[in-house]
């Protein structure tokens, strides 16, 4: 009897597979060819609807490489293959039309597409026209939201957008952000995607005390501000979801996941069915009480799941099938259905339901009371750099394409310099939380795709200068590494060229440091002229840097004045005749009579002849001391050769300063000079001075020394700095690295959490200062420097220019000690007497500014077990304290974490090296290694100090932010065969465009189509009645003419006029400003309406503040 039975329902099941075979291929039903939101379930609001949705999530590279990601590699790290997760869904697409999937990173779809034959590319159109495959996102991957810059994030979206609006046309657009994985989330995001079009952002991470104040109170949904200038445009709505992006507990039908399936088989003793619809009814019973709407997503998919999708989708059909069986016969009034987030939200729109709003944003992120993800704003710091010079590489070959009128071809090499900037802004590329042998691949992916698009470079800078393309080139315009101080080009040649482009649109003054030998150089501007320059040795913790490879000792400086979009040449030789320079030791110190005597001017005595001066008693608290110690390894005998100012007829007074000398380096040896004793001076006239004066000067700290120019002098003694003073403020400074030593554990639990890649945990709650030890200080005609170093491996320069109206920290950390088996994390800290209350602000991807408080949270009550890690934001360009007088900003040259724990304070955390796992996924230890020692790396900030309320001193610190995240781009050329009349004949001078007004930002320019390119122009100013900037983009460029233009959403994927803003019902109004009323208890007004799009008249534009606007522009070469 039992064989019989069980015949009988094979025959069955039999008959089954026929008809589901019959009916797998799609018909040509013109109802079923809708995509988009026409192509959703309909719902019916009266009853609970459960929405299904199948994703993967696949990381663009974390504990394995994107190739070995994608050919499934390795899987002795991670059972993960891509190539097979795209064949096997579209396989299960294919089968049932029901059935619905969503796909996000970009990169992986397209190295997936290009792949493929003309029959599975024919049923992937099918599939998208039908809307059973989504794309959400869609940029090349799915970035991080901390330390990744705005222009970056742009650029991804478009390049990933680009190539879906190609391949599928309006079907593929995505409709909604799918930020599921990034640890915490920016404003400025939120804000970038809402200009570009998105109806809607869904997040998967959200502080732990946040979300479970949220699920109580129902507000897991929201409508983001995403700007405050921008008001109701930058509004999009925000969903958290209920399970990260995981699915529900014991509902993971993957090949990796161990939960039951669903059996169906009444006659099996497995048989589950009952029990596990009771329990998935109770899982969405549980959910619906958090939200709002009568509409609940479901994730189904995890990292790298849909390997094998006939698992998943067989098990789906059967819950949804017997989960709506069971809710009709019960009258459960539950309904589930294969969906997509874009679903999701129409539904919840079409409910109409009344949001909550929120005006700050998601930092830091902490997933229990001891893991504060604020340690990857640091980790990896020369990743991070490296990043953001590919950025800066990115920009200019853009610009050159198009201002060169270069060949078409090059887009080759420009493509795979986006698509490599696109997987670096992967939220475990730039934040440095990828295993260390994909971090070596990302900077091996990223340096083979800037090398490649130097190309273009290359190419325009010969036809710039030589006027003709097909002219063989006469420079190599090498690339160097100078944040190593290392150049071998200019260190081998007598003579080279140095050409800069500048990639912003407006003047800039920018310090030029070209490592050299040491000796005498020449530097000419491209009119021929001789300008100044300074020979400075290269500090010692910069020689030693283990992955230097150069023999180069010190750097020539000089200052260059450099164009909008502009290209400048500067001819520099190597000369051979005796001169003062030839005679500098770049390793000992140096006296500098003139500097001595105008220190002694400046300060505090007149002096009108020296000759005078013998009699003359000085005390010693009355003039600075220019040398207090020399110490024993200095010659002053050989260091200073006054045999250069000899001539044939009189040399009495040199003979005096020679004799002088020698009396001076008998009396300092081992003691500090006495003041009281009178001395001779020698009687040098204006020439010998000026000759002398010329000369950088190297000396040991005195009890009280300055470093000024135009601006600024920064007063020091023997602790350091002290105080920086302006012409109508003095503001008190000190500039101290100190570390925090991470904890370890072996976390099993929170109170046994170890500081790791991702988390930021340190053992106490006051970092151990540093010990400096001054090593020189260095004054001349371009640059000033002083000189620290602490036996702890990590040394300062603190450095102003002539001309400049910032202060510079340049510093060089590692390799971080280890020897006591404790990791550390270094930080600088900048203190000062500003009464910034507790208050600071940091940028939100190097935009517009957030304000932070300390003890506190905007939209819930804190309990703060780390309050150190819980008080860490994320700086991308700029972090500020400010007082009703001053303001101080630091600007970062990467992204970093920041904070300031104490009144008057900033602190931005500089390097890490950590000997424990987090157990986050990682892995491994964040112990990087270089040439078989700790990882050194070197960076530097610029310090500002302003007054909040001139609005000149914002402009030009705005500008400031921005040309300090795309910095002037140097290259170095061998010039022996090219002699300087040659290179006279050349055009050494370009300039791409006029300068720019204040208060824009010329942010694209980059060609699109063969007589089209993308351009996107920003307003950086805030909101004022006087904030709308117009300018006429016919006359923007020299050598490219616009003839038309049409204006694209941010992304450049829709036209502008395609998109309709959705509106929402909110609980409460917008404030007029999320910094003016947080921790504010005076009343603030609300957000008014949006005065109106701006007026345009053809190619004369508005741009409203912190508006950028984005064109595809028709245009033609001209000449210049």
């Amino acid at each position: 009897m039992m064989s019989i039975i069980k015949r009988s329902m094979s025959i069955t099941l039999l008959i089954l597979c026929v008809v589901g075979l019959s009916s797998s291929v799609p018909l040509n039903d013109v109802s079923s060819q809708k995509c988009g939101y026409e192509s959703c379930t309909k719902v019916n609001q009266d009853e609970l609807n459960v929405h299904i949705v199948p994703h993967t999530h696949d990381d663009v590279g974390w504990l394995k490489t994107v190739d070995q990601y994608y050919y499934g590699s390795r899987n002795n790290i991670q059972k993960a293959g891509v190539q097979y997760i795209l064949d096997s869904v579209i396989k299960e697409l294919w089968q049932d039309p029901k059935r619905r999937f969503i796909y996000v990173e970009t990169a992986f779809f397209w190295m997936w597409w290009i792949r493929q034959s003309d029959d599975v590319r024919h049923k992937v159109h099918t599939l998208v026209r039908q809307g059973r495959l989504q794309f959400v996102g869609g940029a090349w991957s799915m970035n991080d939201e901390a330390a990744s810059h705005y222009q970056s994030t742009i650029d991804q979206f478009t390049w990933g957008l680009k190539k879906l609006n190609e391949t599928f046309g309006p079907c593929a657009i995505p409709r909604v952000g799918w930020q599921i994985d990034p640890f915490g989330h920016s404003r400025e995001f939120a804000s970038l995607l809402a200009a570009m079009g998105y109806d809607g952002l869904f997040l998967g991470r959200i502080d732990y005390q946040d979300k479970r104040a949220r699920l109580k109170q129902k507000r897991m949904e929201m409508l983001w501000r995403g700007d405050d200038d921008l008001g109701k445009s930058s509004d999009i709505f925000t969903g958290a979801l209920y399970n990260t992006y995981s699915p529900p507990p014991g509902f993971c039908f993957d090949v990796l996941c161990d939960d039951e399936p669903i059996i169906d088989d009444p006659n099996s003793p497995m048989f589950n069915v009952e029990t596990r619809v009771a329990s998935f009814i109770e899982i969405c019973r549980n959910m619906s009480k958090s939200y709002e709407t009568n509409n609940i997503l479901v994730t189904m998919g995890e990292d790298f799941q849909y390997q094998d999708a006939a698992m998943w989708f067989i098990n789906l059909d059967k819950l949804i099938q017997y989960t709506n069986i069971k809710s009709a016969r019960d009258g459960l009034k539950i309904k589930l259905f294969y969906s997509t987030p874009d679903c999701y939200l129409k539904a919840v729109k079409d409910s109409n339901p009344t949001l909550p709003t929120k005006q700050d944003d998601f930092f830091p992120y902490a997933s229990d009371p001891t893991a504060y993800w604020t340690g990857y704003f640091t980790s990896r710091p020369t990743t991070k750099f490296f990043e953001r010079q590919g950025n800066d590489y990115l920009q200019m070959v853009k610009h050159l394409q198009v201002l060169g009128g270069l060949e078409e071809h090059n887009s080759f090499v420009l493509n795979e310099l986006k698509s490599a900037m696109g997987v670096m802004q992967h939220h475990d590329a730039i934040t440095g939380t990828e295993k260390q042998h994909v971090a070596h691949d990302y900077e091996r992916l990223l340096d083979a795709a800037v090398e490649d698009a130097l190309i273009v470079a290359r190419q325009a800078f010969n036809k710039i200068a030589q006027r003709d393309a097909l002219k063989q080139p006469l420079f190599s315009y090498d690339r160097c590494r100078f944040n190593e101080s290392s150049c071998p080009t200019s260190e081998n040649s007598r003579q080279f060229v140095v050409t800069i482009y500048n990639p912003v649109g407006w003047m800039v003054m920018e310090p030029i440091h070209v490592p050299v030998l040491d000796g005498t150089y020449e530097v000419y501007a491209p009119n021929g002229e001789k300008i100044t320059s300074q020979l400075v040795d290269i500090p010692e913790p910069v020689k030693k840097i283990p992955t230097r490879k150069s023999k180069a000792s010190h750097e020539l400086v000089f200052i260059a004045k450099l164009h909008p979009l502009g290209v400048k040449s500067f001819y520099i030789k190597k000369t051979s005749k005796i001169s003062k320079r030839d005679v500098v030791n770049t390793n000992e110190y140096y006296g500098n009579i003139n500097d001595y005597w105008k220190n002694l001017h400046d300060n505090f005595v007149e002096i009108h002849n020296l000759d005078d001066t013998v009699d003359h008693k000085f005390k010693r608290e009355q003039i600075p001391l220019p040398i207090m110690k020399v110490d024993a390894k200095v010659n002053i005998e050989k260091d200073i050769n006054a045999d250069i100012l000899k001539d044939k007829d009189d040399n009495v007074d040199v003979e005096e300063l020679e004799r002088i000398i020698k009396e001076t380096k008998l009396e300092t040896i081992g003691k500090a000079r006495s003041l009281d004793k009178k001395l001779n001076y020698p009687n040098l006239n204006e020439e010998e001075l000026r000759m002398l004066a010329d000369e950088a000067l190297v000396v040991e700290r005195a009890d009280e020394d300055y470093l000024e120019n135009e601006y600024m002098k920064i007063r020091m003694d023997n602790t350091g700095v002290t105080h920086m003073i302006l012409p109508d403020r003095t503001t008190n400074l000190k500039v101290q690295l100190h570390y925090w030593t991470g904890c370890y554990g072996n976390n099993t639990n929170t109170h046994e959490r170890s500081s790791g890649a991702y988390i930021f945990r340190p053992q106490t709650t006051v970092p151990y200062a540093m010990t400096y030890r001054n090593s020189g200080t260095v004054k001349g005609p371009i640059v000033q420097e002083y000189r620290a170093e602490t036996k702890e491996n990590a040394a300062s320069v603190l450095r102003i220019y002539s001309g400049l109206n910032y202060f510079v920290h340049d510093f060089v950390v590692g390799p971080i000690p280890i020897e006591d088996k404790v990791g550390k994390e270094y930080v600088v800290r900048y203190d000062t007497n500003v009464v910034n209350n507790g208050e600071f602000y940091t940028d939100s991807n190097g935009r517009q500014m957030l304000k932070r408080k300390l003890n506190e949270r905007p939209q819930w009550n804190l309990t703060l077990e780390e309050p150190i890690a819980g008080y860490y934001y994320p700086v991308t360009n700029k972090i500020s304290i400010q007082d009703e007088q001053t303001r101080i900003s630091i600007l970062t040259d990467r992204s970093e974490g920041g904070s300031s724990l104490e009144e008057g304070n900033i602190e931005l955390m500089l390097h890490r090296r950590l000997l424990h796992d987090d157990a986050f996924g990682v892995g491994e230890a964040l112990d990087e290694v270089a040439e078989g020692k700790g990882l050194v790396m070197r960076g530097h900030h610029k310090l500002l100090n302003i007054n909040p309320k001139n609005a000149v001193e914002v402009i030009a610190e705005r500008k400031l932010v921005i040309q300090t995240h795309l910095q002037p781009i140097v290259f170095v050329s061998n010039s022996d065969n090219v002699d300087f009349d040659t290179w006279m004949k050349l055009d050494n001078c370009f300039k791409g465009m006029k300068e720019l007004p204040n208060g824009l930002h010329l942010l694209t320019l980059e060609p699109w189509t063969k007589d089209s390119l993308l351009l996107r122009i920003e307003n950086y100013v805030d909101k004022s009645n006087d904030s709308t900037i117009e300018i006429d983009l016919s006359e923007v460029f020299n050598n490219v003419k616009i003839i038309s233009i049409k204006e694209t959403t941010l992304a450049a994927n829709r036209w502008v006029d395609d998109v309709e803003k959705w509106t929402w019902k909110v609980e409460n109004e917008f404030s007029e400003s999320f910094n003016l009323e947080y921790n504010n208890f005076n009343s603030v007004p609300r957000a008014r309406a949006d005065a109106g799009e701006a007026t345009d008249d053809r190619l004369k534009i508005q741009i409203k503040a912190k508006q950028i606007r984005t064109f595809i522009a028709k245009y033609e070469m001209v000449a210049s």
